[in-house]
């Protein structure tokens, strides 16, 4: 089974995020975020949620890894394509 700190991981790769800008993103501390990491601890509901939100998915696909009605943000792939276009031009 992938757990919770894995699937953030993923999602963290996904968005080229690093653990601090998570950290930044859900008002916590980043050595708060490595203690939970190191410790496999799951944070509490609420900072669950934030992490979600930040990462734009669901606490279910992070506890659980399901994928299939997940929708992602296309956000940063409509800005790196925007930026790559203008390079080009």
């Amino acid at each position: 089974m992938v757990s919770f700190w894995q699937n953030v991981q993923v999602e963290l790769d996904y968005y080229n995020m690093t653990q601090k800008d998570l950290a930044l993103a859900i008002s916590e501390s980043y050595n708060t975020l490595r203690t939970w990491i190191k410790n496999d601890r799951y944070p509490d509901a609420r900072q669950a949620v934030n992490i979600a939100k930040a990462l734009h998915t669901s606490v279910e696909h992070l506890v659980e890894g399901k994928d299939d009605k997940i929708k992602r943000d296309n956000t940063k792939i409509i800005e790196l394509l925007e930026e790559a276009i203008k390079k080009l031009r």
